[in-house]
């Protein structure tokens, strides 16, 4: 009997068809979207990712077999010498190994329910913004898609552009409001000061390695000695450990923008200005991950730069922390899971950058179910709510919206890291790696991010379950709470199945022994095995099994930012915040008011870089350009002219009495030559 999978052959040669499906969405939608009609467009949106869902699943079977599959198209780029030969050749071209087999079942499975959700949530859109809407979010998915199959850094670039530009499309989608299209133009910009960086990297690169090809990047950094100095080219002289390192900063730098880290994270909180949709496909699965991935995708390169995974490390720490302080204060619902995301994202990077790659990305994995859970069963509330995002205006929504309240219930479970929940094990084995590692830059930055980490774990159990009782326990404190309403099947149904997901997802991070022991670590051995073995090499990573009282301490963490969450917002001591609001006033405002970072942005960067371009403006497009080259030559042409017009007025007398003075002129100058 036949199988009904295709060979790897025949898969690798419809790899493409993963992208071009939510390609084909987009542009069809885009293009006769208002003339097709809802119904239609809703069919064609969610049809093309169940089509590429369905071919995604087909390349990630070959991948749980061990195979990898690629597929090479003709040279896209090609420079030659004068000598005729090819000096750069960068073709277009996909690959699907254990890692972006991962990440494509990621995309299109959580993108596909994050579709059949904004079909309903989205229906009082008129018919042309209902295409508009679908149509970048196809979009959006397809860049993504580009992002992590592209067997090249600059195919990932490509990806990685496109994914910009739908965000900024997708957060400003309701453009006609001015605080939502700045919102969108901010993201925009923030994002292209980290691609500086990523372009940066990727040209370090190129001058250190000659390629930018993943694979040719594995084979070369393989046999590559870090304490080597290099010949030739534009580092010569310095050792690959400095050249890469400057390298793999800078598309870290590029990583922070895209997965909002320290200092580029502000453009995330105000992405809350997009449909709810949006916040869940940009914040849980889609964008806000590109950056953990590139690190992961890289992990050999990062492995043979020792002081760029500390930098690494250290950033996602601080920045964990420093999202959970913010969010503690915040009173809009979207506005406390958007500093939850920032914070989950420094624990990936935490992960990534002591070595625990697969740890980074499993968490990245459970995250995407249990956020896209929080930020859908947000937009489930606002419904009821009529748009209402103020959690002091909620309240005993859990009896009006039993549905959105066991999914939300059980997704702040997830990500506050209880027992047996797939977030305590992927969490807790990032923080259990960092406790245990010894980066040969900076011996204790494993350590410091431990603690940091922990602290932040402790943060987010307590503002995710005050999130929680302020929202769904107690009495309705306004009478749109009094009278919210569940919402429709179409909307609920995808929150069940990212719920049970973020339970079932546990069997990827189990500790210890056996057949369902470190089941995801087993899995994504293959891509990390270099990077592993090098780090074992050198001493970075733990040898051996690590002692169980980390997770016994990171429950025990869970639980204590839970109780005191529930005695302060639905227990005994619920006049503790406004207590401790009153006592420490500028503590309190300051953490409402985000720390001020905006603000400092638009005192230190914004401010001076608008004086300069009025300067500039003034001296050297006014004065100099228009003023002295294009309207001082007009006005010196004017005067010619009007001195000239003296001569050229139309008195035939005095044209007479010029003509003879001019003769006199000439006839003297004649003779006096002839004289001499």
């Amino acid at each position: 009997m036949p199988s009904i999978v295709p060979s790897p052959a025949a898969a690798e040669s419809y790899l493409w068809a993963i992208i071009l499906f939510p390609l084909a969405g987009a542009i069809v939608n885009g293009l006769t979207g208002r003339r097709l009609g809802r119904g239609n467009v809703t069919v064609i949106a969610i049809g093309v990712m169940v089509g590429a869902f369905l071919v995604s699943s087909v390349a990630f079977y070959h991948a749980l077999t061990g195979t990898v599959l690629r597929f090479r198209g003709d040279p896209w780029i090609q420079v030659t010498g004068a000598d005729g030969r090819t000096i750069i050749s960068i073709g277009w071209g996909l690959l699907v190994d254990r890692l972006s087999a991962t990440m494509i079942m990621v995309v299109t499975g959580v993108g596909t329910l994050i579709h059949v959700y904004s079909a309903s949530y989205m229906s009082h859109e008129d018919d042309a913004g209902y295409a508009r809407f679908f149509t970048y979010l196809n979009l959006f998915v397809a860049a993504m898609l580009t992002l992590v199959l592209g067997d090249s850094l600059i195919l990932t670039f490509v990806g990685w552009e496109g994914v910009g530009l739908c965000s900024y499309l997708l957060i400003g989608f309701w453009y006609t409001d001015p605080a939502k299209a700045y919102a969108g133009r901010k993201a925009f910009v923030t994002n292209r000061i980290g691609d500086f960086g990523f372009l940066i990297g990727v040209f370090a690169l190129f001058s250190i390695f000659g390629t930018v090809g993943y694979a040719d990047l594995s084979a070369i950094a393989h046999g590559v000695d870090p304490s080597a100095a290099i010949q030739t080219g534009v580092f010569a002289g310095r050792t690959y450990q400095a050249a890469v390192t400057f390298a793999l900063i800078g598309l870290f730098v590029g990583a922070c923008g895209k997965s909002a880290q320290l200092p580029l994270y502000v453009w995330l909180p105000d992405a809350m200005a997009g449909p709810t949709p949006v916040s869940a496909l940009i914040h849980a699965a889609t964008m806000v991950t590109a950056g953990v991935y590139l690190v992961a995708r890289n992990a050999y390169l990062f492995s043979l730069a020792p002081a760029a995974m500390a930098t690494v490390t250290l950033v996602g720490a601080l920045t964990a922390l420093f999202a959970a302080l913010i969010a503690f204060v915040q009173t809009d619902i979207k506005k406390v899971l958007a500093y939850s995301t920032v914070s989950q994202l420094g624990f990936m990077f935490i992960g990534v950058g002591v070595g625990a790659w697969w740890a980074g990305v499993l968490h990245l994995v459970t995250h995407a179910f249990f956020k896209a859970c929080l930020f859908l069963g947000a937009g489930s509330v606002m419904h009821g709510m009529n748009e209402d995002t103020d959690i002091r205006n909620m309240g005993g929504l859990a009896k009006k919206m039993p549905h959105t309240a066991a999914t939300f219930g059980i997704a702040t479970l997830a990500i506050t890291g209880f027992v047996p929940l797939s977030g305590f094990f992927s969490k807790d084995a990032i923080l259990g790696n960092a406790l245990f590692s010894h980066n040969p830059a900076w011996h204790q930055v494993g350590q410091i991010a431990y603690v940091l980490g922990s602290l932040a774990a402790l943060g987010t159990a307590f503002y995710m379950s005050r999130l929680f009782f302020l929202t769904f326990t107690g009495k309705p404190r306004t009478a749109a709470a009094a009278h919210a309403h569940e919402s429709s099947p179409v909307m609920y149904v995808p929150l069940w199945v990212l719920a049970i997901l973020s339970i079932v997802a546990l069997l990827l991070g189990l500790p210890g022994h056996g057949p369902l022991a470190e089941v995801f670590a087993r899995y994504t051995e293959p891509v990390f095995a270099a990077g592993t073995e090098r780090l074992h090499e050198v001493g970075h990573l733990h040898a051996g099994a690590h002692p169980a009282w980390p997770f016994a301490v990171a429950w025990g963490l869970a639980a204590v930012g839970t109780l005191v969450a529930f005695l302060m917002y639905a227990g005994a001591l619920r006049s503790a915040p406004a207590a401790l609001a009153r006592t420490f006033p500028r503590l309190y405002q300051l953490a409402v008011d985000k720390f001020r970072v905006d603000e400092l942005y638009q005192m230190v960067v914004i401010e001076p870089l608008k004086t300069a371009a009025y300067l500039l403006w003034r001296i050297v497009d006014v004065f100099a350009i228009d003023g002295l080259v294009v309207n001082g030559v007009a006005r010196l042409v004017g005067y010619a002219g009007a001195v000239l017009r003296l001569a050229q007025n139309g008195d035939v007398q005095r044209y007479a009495a010029i003509m003879v003075v001019a003769a006199a002129v000439i006839l003297w100058t004649v003779v006096g030559a002839g004289g001499r």
